[in-house]
């Protein structure tokens, strides 16, 4: 899934060369980048050879599963043995991700050798209060804020795109209801089923919208950002991210590889999206990580499955899949291998907290209706065009004409 430029396709290139010289077996890559799932796809449809093994993101391959292109059940490898260590894979893999590995029949169809999560991302050498005490509810959050804020620099960076205003939205749903409840009332086909009423109407969406608004309304995001040309040929479409990387605004909702991408490393910090308070102001038990998996996956029409089973266990020992971390700056699931010091934060909850998948698995299952309505939707909201109440209310219209008609939407 990579291009050979990236730094993980080199992490991939040095362990394929080892493994066959250690071996003798020949190895053969080709490098397709993020379409190589479709490339494969098209493989089996055309009767042409298909790879032994390949890789994705967990979405990639559950869609593929899902659309024609078999993978191998990965249950087995998971019981094998790490070569040079004295422990099998699932002793090294946290027993909590595989239900988010496994599809609809119960097989296991990826061995993830990357993990990714998002976060706030912060300069602790200018914030590190942050660092010492990072925020954990959405009042610390806003204290945070209102610090920044007093100090005289924008406190938060958007760029006002379709997944980075959605992104937005999706964490303070997933924390106003819990994990796979914003989920159900995305896909809600029957508006009438839950006490007689539409699980759009629940107050804590809009307790939510309201909290966010609040956020627009009080100039705590960048000046200008709504204003940002996005459009598709746009060379401002990121000026918001780079301000952040320049060290103009102060934090930045971004996935875990912001600051990879961004050439941002040294001094970052991060913490992830606070709980919410409950009525009585306590704090509401959802502090729950979001995770993502990038790794191999088995095309049953390869000729050679065991061949690419042994790889992937090569592979997986710690000190090659160390370098997943140290040389490409991401992490790994397993947790005796250190993040990289600016993602140690999210690791440490990424390993402490309950998990779900990320985007609560709305852009895996519903990705028409992620893109069609949500996303819409979301860019008018926080770029201040849709006042909160109304921005329920069209969340919920949109839904209702998206899912007419549509067979094959899960229920409410």
């Amino acid at each position: 899934m990579w291009q050979e430029s990236e730094p993980q396709a080199a992490v991939l290139k040095e362990a394929l060369a080892k493994y066959q010289a250690a071996t003798g077996v020949t190895v053969t890559a080709e490098w397709h980048g993020r379409g190589v799932l479709d490339d494969v796809a098209a493989a089996v449809r055309a009767g042409k050879p298909v790879p032994d093994l390949t890789d994705g993101g967990i979405t990639g391959i559950l869609g593929a599963s899902a659309g024609g292109v078999a993978v191998a059940n990965m249950a087995d490898v998971y019981k094998q043995p790490v070569p040079g260590e004295n422990q099998k894979l699932a002793d090294v893999m946290p027993s909590k991700y595989l239900p988010l590995l496994t599809d609809h029949t119960g097989a296991v169809v990826m061995v993830p050798y990357e993990i990714a999560s998002e976060a706030l991302f912060f300069d602790k050498t200018r914030f590190p209060q942050l660092s010492v005490n990072p925020p954990q509810t959405w009042d610390d959050f806003l204290a945070a804020l209102n610090t920044v804020k007093a100090k005289g620099q924008p406190a938060l960076a958007l760029d006002p795109v379709p997944g980075d205003c959605a992104s937005w939205v999706e964490w303070m749903f997933e924390r106003e209801l819990g994990p796979g409840q914003f989920k159900r009332t995305a896909e809600e086909r029957d508006p009438t089923h839950v006490d007689g009423g539409s699980r759009w109407d629940d107050s804590r969406l809009l307790d939510g919208a309201k909290k966010l608004e609040a956020l627009v309304k009080g100039g705590y995001f960048a000046p200008g950002y709504a204003a940002e040309d996005t459009s598709e040929n746009s060379t401002h479409a990121k000026d918001q991210q780079n301000n952040w990387t320049a060290g103009k605004t102060a934090m930045i909702l971004g996935g875990t590889r912001t600051p990879t991408e961004t050439g941002r490393t040294d001094g970052v910090d991060a913490f992830l999206f606070p709980s919410m308070p409950d009525q009585g102001g306590g704090v509401r038990s959802d502090d729950s990580a979001a995770v993502d998996f990038f790794g191999f996956a088995v095309p049953k029409a390869g000729k050679n499955p065991a061949a690419a089973e042994k790889f992937i266990l090569y592979f997986m020992n710690k000190d090659r899949l160390a370098a997943i971390s140290a040389e490409a700056g991401t992490m790994t699931p397993r947790t005796d291998i250190d993040a990289p010091k600016f993602l140690a934060a999210v690791q440490l909850a990424l390993t402490n907290r309950t998990v779900f998948s990320d985007q609560d698995a709305l852009m895996r299952d519903d990705s028409k209706w992620y893109t069609a309505v949500f996303e819409k939707d979301a860019v008018d909201f926080m770029t201040g065009k849709t006042p909160a109440p109304q921005f329920i209310a069209r969340l919920k219209a949109d839904s209702g004409t998206f899912w007419q008609g549509w067979p094959g939407a899960a229920g409410g």
